[in-house]
């Protein structure tokens, strides 16, 4: 008997499994405060794409997985660094998940929060 798993049907991730996948991987940056709003010129170019809050996700025919991911960074932190982490992390949650490799994590850092006390000071 051979130990080889076949499937016995299709199995489809619908692409907004992909994109709240990067969504949670995303936060859990340490450094990363929360997801920043895709800009309006941006959102309107991206229509069709699947997209949540900060995250716009475009699958080619190729089956090329690419993510744009905007972000508000944490103060005190290095953002080339954090951003590193943060395209690791997306890459590695959507490979683990689903298996399927992303081609590229595009990380774009919109703005660096400060609490109020630190923007006094």
């Amino acid at each position: 008997m051979d130990n080889v798993q076949e499937s016995i049907g299709r199995i489809e991730v619908a692409p907004d499994v992909l994109v709240t996948i990067a969504h949670y991987a995303t936060l859990r940056v340490e450094g990363v405060a929360k997801m920043a709003p895709i800009p309006a010129d941006v959102a309107r170019l991206f229509r069709r794409e699947s997209r949540q809050a900060g995250i716009l996700l475009n699958l080619s025919d190729e089956n090329k997985v690419k993510f744009d991911i905007y972000v508000i960074m944490s103060p005190h932190v290095n953002i080339m660094e954090t951003s590193k982490r943060l395209q690791t992390a997306v890459a590695e949650a959507v490979d683990t998940m689903v298996g399927i490799s992303v081609d590229a994590v595009n990380v774009h850092v919109e703005d660096v929060v400060y609490t109020q006390e630190e923007s006094i000071n």
